[in-house]
């Protein structure tokens, strides 16, 4: 099928309804505010919560697929209290992070599995990201590049942490190990193994000498770091330890100053008698104790600003501790001894005084805190004032900030009562639902949304996507919009009907109109619908019955005055086999659809009831169908997967589409006035198809979860979806022609992609990397892919313009994209187009014959002086990865040695003028500084000149009135 104006593309617009989503969520400082900007994954987007006003202040989006897990921000720069970065992990294995002064977002491309761990260091330079599958991957925010991938746990990472003073990375995973990463020597050379279980979580407290884990019980464990001084322990080993050589002589061992001693290292093997141990001479860790948390089911949260440790769990309460001072510390363990003291003294005993402080010296609990709900994440920090802020954010959607007063002392804070109930401050819960969204619609103009879920309807503005109305009600199962655009009827699992009026957010009408069977499970309304004429509707439940109703205005008893709209019981009714899951009007007034639990929908006559046609064929029942505007055709929808089509006057089926959704259909809507309808499922994805062709046309992601309903205006410009990730999705449909043949080309690539059946998911191997802990950190995608390209048809294009000679006409790529005639500068600004991330898998995948004629443009840029860091990075990674090809290359030996002579020469000369730069800032840096100092000084003697002055010139005043008198 060819260009055609017949489809056109429906493309995501925005997403409302969410407050967050995954477990986690983090204080963001901004404008010098600490406290009052909070950031929190919601699906694929980060929103940034202004928790004051509780409106959105930002919204960051990469256009990645896949959902947010993890966000963490940079620290402030030294001198400032904002959070200028913030780093998101996703789903799809991917990092972005995002400047928040911006917005712009640098990727990073490095992991298979979704991301589970992110950290800065304490510079904010480079950030560590851990993945699912237990790879660790470095990587340099400043030269947007990856630096190593470590590897050694088998499992998902739980928490990465920088140490404050070490190039160091510590590591915990569902493994049951916290590891220590030297990031310099790439080694893992401390691996703790104290835990029965997996590892949930840990913080690193009092400048890193105490660690304190969590795991799946109710202990929090806690362990003391100190590294010890290498040279000492190193001298000392050497002066024990002796090695017998093959002559019989004994020699200190040489590889005793390796800092890795797992993985390929050789771990160095020392008798338990000499005392000597050979990973714990570079760090120390002795097991100080136990903390016990007043819950025992698993940890999901430890956090801490240095003062204060918060730990959760699977439930609604967070429990609390407070790290104590060294002054504190001392003033306690002298408390202690002195009570220690008097025992002895009156027991008569011998007192030996032990002065090592305990656990119980160093880490206080205080009274724990029940959230709202059970928590999916909580961040606290305390200020100087002593009030720690919390925030918790829960499973139902919301959002919840507590204040409490961190108080040492042993008298319990004032705002907790005797079980340490804390009232949330600020609650932010109005921009979303707090169950699933079970039923959406349009207003007749389209320019309102209305949904419905478990506890609440909500009405919407399609423009700004804000919430205008909530009214509480039932847990609602489907929903209509009277005539008029004013009321709205749902109706609930308890068998009730409600109608609403919007615009006063009122119940106006409750009414049974279906009972529950008390021994069936599922009950409720299942399905209501306008009537073609719009004069009432028909609604369907769990009682077998289907009712007619019709609107009618009645005296408006509350307010006194004027009429208000009603519904009452028509006398006609309808009694079905079992219970009715769907019920549909055509638009012609014709017919009438049911679709019943027993496996079949029939057709009855409108106006008789009689049957017309029973449709039969399914294993599971249907769930929803829709007649098209003309009511020739229908559709419907079942647990089984498929979604059929039918013809109205003869009940046959047209076609049967087979795997339209994995897990079932949910809903189906025909576009107004045409033959084309849109489908969604339990996997979470939203299906157009085409009932003339029997074609599916476009797919639509994004939802993580069950799509439990969708709705179309009737114009067909907006469609908007509900699901089980509390989110609402707005699509539009836009000017741009649809091409199936180029959208199943796409789609076919994403497939191959996600199964890795092609090149961008394969992994080149590389000489070194076979059972290594340490690898290269990047990773291959479609963008290294496109890389490849645009690096190959430069060197072709180079080589076409240096065999014609200089007559030879400039390339059009050159000229008119490039903007340059000289083929080396055109090669050289497609090398800098290539992103650093994507630079050295774009090397790996080059076959030899091009990277030898990557190695004579990289001699001539260097002959030139362009680019050398570039030039440099790039013939470093092209030797590295093809070392043995081009020492069996004859070709390439006359290139290598003259790279090996210009080389050296070019990057002396750049450092040279980089410490030349750098000694002239610092020299201009202290001398604005010692201007300053020059300037406060003469400040300060003008100011004291002043003051003599006016002494002198009261000194006179009086004077004279003296002498006058």
């Amino acid at each position: 099928m060819g260009l055609t104006t017949q489809y056109l593309r429906y493309v995501p617009a925005s997403v409302f309804g969410v407050i967050g989503t995954a477990r986690c969520v983090r204080f963001v400082t901004r404008f010098s505010q600490q406290g009052k900007y909070i950031a929190v994954p919601a699906c694929e987007l980060v929103l940034i919560w202004d928790i004051k006003r509780g409106a959105k202040a930002l919204t960051l989006n990469a256009d990645v697929h896949g959902e947010v897990t993890v966000v963490e921000p940079r620290p402030p720069l030294p001198g400032s209290l904002d959070n200028t970065h913030i780093a998101v992990g996703y789903s799809d294995g991917s990092v972005t992070i995002f400047d928040l002064t911006i917005g712009q977002p640098l990727k990073f491309a490095g992991h298979h599995s979704p991301i589970s761990s992110l950290t800065w260091d304490p510079q904010g330079m480079r950030i560590a990201s851990g993945s699912d599958d237990g790879e660790i991957v470095v990587w340099d925010v400043v030269s947007e590049r990856g630096v190593v991938r470590l590897k050694g746990h088998k499992g998902r990472i739980t928490r990465l942490r920088f140490l404050q003073h070490r190039s160091v990375v510590v590591s915990s995973c569902m493994d049951s190990f916290i590891k220590f990463w030297d990031v310099e020597t790439h080694h893992c050379f401390r691996t703790l193994t104290g835990h029965r279980a997996e590892v949930r979580d840990f913080v690193l407290l009092k400048n890193d000498t105490r660690l304190v884990a969590g795991s799946a019980d109710a202990e929090l464990r806690v362990w003391s770091l100190r590294f010890t001084d290498l040279d000492k322990t190193l001298d000392d080993a050497v002066g024990k330890i002796k090695i017998e050589q093959d002559d019989g002589s004994y020699e200190p061992p040489d590889k005793l100053r390796h800092l890795g001693t797992e993985g390929s290292v050789a771990m160095l093997t020392v008798d338990e008698e000499t005392g000597t141990k050979d990973d714990a001479s570079i760090l120390e860790i002795v097991k100080m104790g136990s903390i016990l948390r007043s819950r025992g089911d698993r940890v999901c949260g430890l956090h801490t600003d240095g003062h204060v440790v918060v730990c959760h769990g699977t439930g609604a309460f967070v429990d609390m501790f407070v790290v104590l001072t060294d002054e504190e510390t001392e003033a306690k363990i002298a408390k202690r001894l002195k009570k220690q003291r008097k025992r002895a003294r009156e027991a008569g005993e011998e007192f030996q005084e032990d002065g090592t402080p305990k656990l119980v010296d160093e880490i206080k609990k205080l009274p724990q805190i029940k959230a709202c709900n059970k928590l999916l994440g909580v961040h606290a920090f305390s200020d100087k004032m002593g009030i720690m802020k919390l925030v918790t954010l829960h499973v139902d959607n919301s959002l919840a900030l507590f204040q409490k007063s961190v108080d040492t002392k042993d008298d319990v804070n004032e705002q907790a009562d005797s079980k340490g109930k804390v009232d949330p401050t600020v609650l932010l819960d109005r921009p979303g639902h707090r169950t699933e969204v079970r039923t959406v619609a349009f207003s007749s103009l389209s320019d309102q949304i209305i949904s419905a879920s478990g506890d609440c309807l909500k009405v919407w503005h399609r423009s700004d996507v804000q919430a205008v109305a909530t009214i509480a009600c039932d847990y609602a199962l489907s929903l209509i919009i009277a005539p008029g655009d004013r009321h709205a009827v749902i109706g609930t699992r308890s068998g009730h009907l409600q109608l609403f009026d919007i615009v006063s957010s009122a119940m106006l009408e409750d009414i049974l109109a279906h009972e529950p069977d008390e021994t069936e499970t599922d009950t409720g309304v299942w399905s209501v619908a306008l009537t073609h004429d719009g004069r009432g509707f028909v609604s369907g439940g769990s009682d077998k019955m289907v009712k007619f109703w019709k609107f009618e205005l009645v005296r408006d008893e509350v307010e006194g005055r004027g009429k208000r709209l009603s519904f009452m019981q028509d006398d006609r009714a309808l009694k079905v086999a079992d219970q009715v899951m769907c019920v549909r009007c055509s638009s012609d007034g014709k017919f009438i659809a049911v679709a019943t639990l027993d496996l079949k929908e029939t057709l009855y006559f409108m106006d008789t009831l009689k049957l017309c046609h029973e449709l039969f064929g399914k294993s599971l029942p249907a769930t929803c169908m829709d007649f098209s505007t003309d009511g020739t055709l229908l559709v419907t929808g079942s647990k089984d997967a498929r979604l059929r089509l039918y013809g109205t006057d003869y009940g046959d089926q047209r076609r049967l589409f087979k795997n339209a959704h994995q897990g079932g259909v949910t809903d189906c809507k025909f576009i107004s006035k045409t033959h084309m309808f849109f489908s969604c499922g339990h996997d979470g994805t939203v299906k157009q198809w085409d009932a003339d062709n029997f074609q599916r046309i476009i797919t639509l992601e994004g939802h993580t979860g069950i799509i439990r309903c969708l709705a179309i205006c009737p114009k067909g410009a907006w469609v908007v979806t509900g699901g089980q990730d509390h989110s609402l999705r707005l699509w539009q449909r836009t000017n741009e022609p649809l091409i199936l043949e180029d959208e199943r080309e796409e789609e076919r690539r994403r497939e191959e992609e996600e199964k890795g059946g092609n090149l961008a998911t394969q992994r080149p191997l590389v000489v070194g990397e076979n059972s290594s802990q340490a690898v290269r950190p990047s990773t291959t995608t479609h963008h290294t892919e496109r890389a490849v390209d645009m690096i190959i048809e430069a060197l072709i294009i180079y080589r076409e313009q240096l065999e014609g000679g200089p007559s030879v006409i400039p390339h059009q790529l050159m000229m008119h994209v490039y903007h340059t005639s000289d083929p080396l500068k055109f090669v050289l600004e497609v090398l800098r187009k290539v992103k650093s991330s994507e630079l050295e898998e774009a090397i790996i995948m080059l076959p030899l014959d091009r990277i030898l004629e990557l190695l004579v443009v990289l001699k001539s840029l260097l002959e030139r002086s362009w680019e050398i860091e570039l030039v440099g990075r790039i013939l470093v990674l092209a030797c590295r990865i093809n070392l043995p090809q081009l020492i069996a290359s004859a070709k390439a030996a006359p290139i290598i040695h003259a790279l090996a002579r210009i080389l050296p020469m070019k990057l002396n000369n750049l450092k040279d003028m980089v410490g030349f730069n750098l000694a002239g800032l610092r020299h201009l840096s202290n001398r604005m500084e010692q201007r300053s100092e020059d300037q406060m000084f003469a400040e300060a003697v003008t100011k004291v000149k002043s003051k003599l002055q006016k002494r002198k010139k009261k000194e006179r005043a009086v004077k004279r009135v003296l002498m006058t008198i």
